[in-house]
């Protein structure tokens, strides 16, 4: 079961990261068309849980979802604040160092298992996203640091409240979490693109029927995805689950830029593939 699940989520973050990625090619130029774009995907998934809150929720569950939205709008705007002012390859490595963050809380906070084996797959997961890492021409300044670390600790908040949310009393009630968490981030990028356009900043993003098509597949695979990623962190162990979920869909977008793209692997890239597969399998056990 556990195998499974890490699994699914492994693929439905690389669809995800796949969907997202055409979308950025071909329609976002810049950090505004980032947030405007991010602010449709937040509100397309709010509404596919919406349902879920026609007979309410506790006080609790819009707690841990606030916290929830605001770390996932937080993520996206430094996110693309970091891709447009630093290396796009430094950028991502970095920021999914983050996976270390739940960890260490869990282990801290809940007392989960780290044995030898954990640490040296956990270890050999961040060699495999070394080697995924190519060299950008862009140069990394302070200004870009800065929102790498925010976009670091942004993603970092996201598992530890997942992780949190999912051992509490109110882990049933996980569709009304999702829903309203994606309702605040829905609000704090709304509010954000809004004041942008107050200033009249360039935003080239256009709502038309083909971006709002890879939207809704984006949606589709971020609403699964969260609900079976919270899901998991609540019999799954943190050291476990993130890195495996991370080092997966390092692996299938790989793989799909060979199937899907017709790219060439390099060496790298294969070595990647093989140490991280013996690294999920080393923090399995």
């Amino acid at each position: 079961m556990s195998f499974l699940i890490i699994l699914l989520c492994g693929f439905l973050s690389c669809t995800k990261v796949t969907i997202q990625g055409r979308l950025a090619r071909k329609s976002i130029k810049n950090t505004n068309d980032s947030i405007l774009a991010n602010c449709l995907i937040f509100a397309f998934t709010t509404i596919l849980f919406s349902t879920s809150l026609i007979g309410g929720t506790s006080i609790n569950v819009i707690g841990y979802a606030t916290f929830f939205g605001i770390f996932s709008a937080s993520f996206q705007i430094f996110y693309a604040l970091a891709l447009k002012t630093g290396p796009f390859s430094i950028s991502c490595m970095l920021i999914n160092l983050s996976m270390i963050i739940p960890a260490v809380f869990s282990i801290i906070v809940f007392g989960e298992e780290l044995t030898l084996l954990k640490i040296i797959g956990f270890l050999m997961c961040l060699v495999a996203m070394l080697l995924n890492t190519k060299n950008d021409d862009k140069k990394i300044n302070i200004k870009w640091f800065i929102y790498v670390i925010l976009a670091f600790l942004s993603t970092g908040g996201i598992s530890v409240v997942q992780k949190i949310y999912a051992k509490s009393a109110f882990a049933g009630e996980l569709p009304q979490f999702i829903a309203l968490g994606y309702f605040v981030a829905f609000l704090v990028t709304f509010i954000v693109s809004s004041i942008q356009r107050v200033r009249r900043a360039e935003i080239n993003f256009k709502v038309n029927r083909s971006n709002i098509i890879l939207i809704l597949v984006i949606v589709t695979s971020l609403g699964a995805f969260q609900y079976f990623n919270t899901l998991a962190n609540s019999f799954i162990d943190a050291i476990v689950l993130n890195p495996s979920v991370c080092g997966l869909s390092t692996i299938f977008l790989t793989l799909s830029g060979r199937i899907i793209f017709k790219e060439k692997l390099t060496l790298n890239q294969l070595w990647s593939v093989c140490v991280g597969l013996v690294a999920i399998i080393l923090i399995s056990f």
